[in-house]
């Protein structure tokens, strides 16, 4: 009896020994024949499709925007992505711009969208609904900043939104301007609503008053008396505060020189009759004084 199990045992050793043989003889094979095959067959239609795709662009783009519009045209359309019938508008991030500006927009643009399908308008033109929708509600609502456009099923679609912040006014050949702290205007109807808000003046200041946001934010309270910021030269910057004090900035490291401005205001009675603070040489402060007084501070 014994014998016997124990040759049970062996031969379904011997058994399992030669499939674990003939599996490790497959695999050995696709390791070493196939898979390699595949990837180098994957590598080179990736890199037929990428140079195709760069010949196309030099020498056929026209020919490869009707591809992406063909292409936009079968993924959105016929995978009813472009469905206009919403029920649900979900609107949420706006403040200033009012949610049913947002929706009858959504509307307007999606009657339109149904008009040109069901007349058979859709060339090579064509453009899905959400993009239309993007295109629209940036256009027409002048706070809109950033969209995301989301469909829950069935009927719902979400639009979330960004909005500009204001950050300043800011004055060009005789116009002013809402700006945000990174230089975008926005058109507003009545500019009186900002008047709070610090007047930038100079050629392209708008667009170099980021650099004047990040160093607002190291000292809130001293930055809410700011009422001007002037560029010159293209260079620097010239800040009025809403006691008269003029700080002329360097070109150069303004943060630094903001904080040497902070201690300097930190000091009692120091800006009694002060009339400049001109940081813009590094490492040295000069102030002057309503009788033409200037003094050097060596070190703060």
């Amino acid at each position: 009896m014994k014998n016997f199990s124990f040759k049970n045992i062996k031969e379904k050793y011997v058994a399992t020994s030669s499939e674990s043989l003939v599996v490790r003889r497959i695999k050995n094979w696709f390791h070493h024949k196939i898979l390699p095959f595949f990837v180098k067959m994957i590598a080179a239609f990736v890199t037929f499709i990428v140079v195709a795709l760069l010949m196309l662009k030099l020498f056929k783009p026209l020919y490869l925007e009707k591809i992406y519009q063909k292409t936009s045209f079968y993924f959105f359309h016929y995978l009813n992505l472009d469905n206009q019938n919403f029920s649900v508008i979900k609107v949420s991030g706006n403040i200033r711009t009012k949610t049913a500006e947002i929706e009858d927009l959504v509307n307007r643009v999606s009657e339109d969208f149904k008009l040109k399908e069901a007349n058979k308008d859709f060339d090579e033109s064509y453009e899905p609904l959400i993009k239309q929708l993007v295109v629209e509600i940036k256009k027409e609502l002048p706070w809109i900043n950033k969209i995301v456009i989301t469909r829950s099923m069935p009927n719902t679609v979400n639009i979330a939104v960004t909005e500009y912040e204001p950050f300043a006014i800011w004055q060009d050949e005789g116009q002013k301007y809402v700006t945000d702290k990174d230089g975008n205007i926005v058109l507003v109807d009545d500019i009186e609503e900002f008047k709070h808000l610090i007047i930038l003046s100079g050629k392209d200041a708008n667009i170099h008053a980021n650099s004047l946001f990040n160093i607002f934010a190291i000292d809130p309270e001293l930055s809410k008396e700011i009422y001007s910021a002037t560029w010159l030269g293209g260079r620097r910057w010239d800040i009025r505060l809403d006691n008269g004090l003029l700080i002329k900035l360097p070109e150069d490291n303004i943060s630094e020189a903001w904080h040497s401005l902070i201690k300097i205001y930190s000091m009692p009675g120091s800006i009694n009759d002060l009339k400049i603070i001109d940081l813009r040489i590094a490492g040295k402060v000069y102030l002057e004084y309503g009788d033409f007084v200037i003094k050097e501070l060596k070190s703060l």
